[in-house]
């Protein structure tokens, strides 16, 4: 069963009291992002929540919530789908959590919508991806508390730093360079990174070289002096060091071991 969207809504902004409350749920699965502060309803107790909350409605469940502000903004996606497929999500259901990385997920909320107003000739099953995607985005984004707003300000600009060292291994050869790109102090940029990713911008830039470099030695004749090059290394000397101390072969031992796999099927 695919999953099909309701109804959806961004940057929805109220002016003045405003509040939900549904005690049977919306009949829906429900997606909310908090904009702006308000107060949530759970088993009878009051939380407060602040912007870049969300929370999942399980259908069938109690929807209350209200603002506590003069201006209310919110997002939300309704949806429908199988439980126990929501459920592999891992996200919690009636529980308030917050997002490493807000503008990603509005990112793809936008895109949901202009899915929805495509006359694509297969949209009913371009939106059950994009849902699937959005749920396994929130799953990424998950965190139990709320960044700082030094954190919200740089989450992007770490999202960004992270893809563009992946995909050119030779764009960053220290973590002082990523540090600079970030614009912030280099002991703060590592300690925002680990905290973000769960690793150490330094052993994730050595994974990216790595894995760069295994692609070129599966993939083409290029020569070990070239391939170090395309991975931002002065040297194939320091290439060859660094390669084996990440996968444990040198790279011509690595190209060698493929070929012979491959040869064998």
């Amino acid at each position: 069963m695919n999953m099909k969207l309701h109804q959806i809504g961004i940057d929805i902004r109220h002016i003045g009291k405003f509040c939900i409350e549904r005690p049977n749920g919306s009949g829906d699965f429900l997606f909310l992002i908090f904009q702006t502060k308000a107060m949530v309803v759970i088993n009878k107790k009051e939380i407060e929540v602040h912007p870049d909350c969300c929370i999942l409605y399980k259908k069938g469940e109690e929807q209350h919530y209200y603002s506590t502000t003069r201006t209310y903004v919110d997002s939300f996606l309704h949806f429908e789908g199988p439980e126990d497929q929501i459920q592999a999500f891992n996200i919690p259901f009636n529980e308030p959590f917050y997002l490493k990385n807000p503008p990603e997920i509005m990112n793809i909320l936008k895109f949901i919508t202009r899915e929805q107003i495509s006359d694509s000739f297969q949209k009913e099953e371009n939106l059950n991806l994009l849902i699937r995607f959005f749920l396994a985005k929130i799953k990424d984004n998950y965190t139990k508390t709320p960044l700082t707003q030094k954190e919200n300000q740089i989450s992007g600009k770490l999202i960004e730093i992270r893809s563009q060292m992946y995909s050119n291994a030779a764009l960053f050869n220290s973590v002082s360079q990523m540090a600079q790109s970030a614009n912030v102090s280099l002991s703060h940029f590592k300690f925002l990174y680990t905290k973000h990713f769960g690793i150490s911008c330094y052993d994730d830039l050595l994974t990216a070289k790595a894995m760069n470099a295994q692609h070129h030695l599966l993939n083409t004749d290029l020569s070990i002096k070239e391939i170090a090059l395309l991975c931002g290394y002065q040297n194939d000397t320091s290439f060859m060091r660094s390669f084996k101390k990440r996968t444990g072969k040198t790279p011509s031992e690595f190209r060698e071991g493929a070929v012979h796999i491959h040869q064998g099927q």
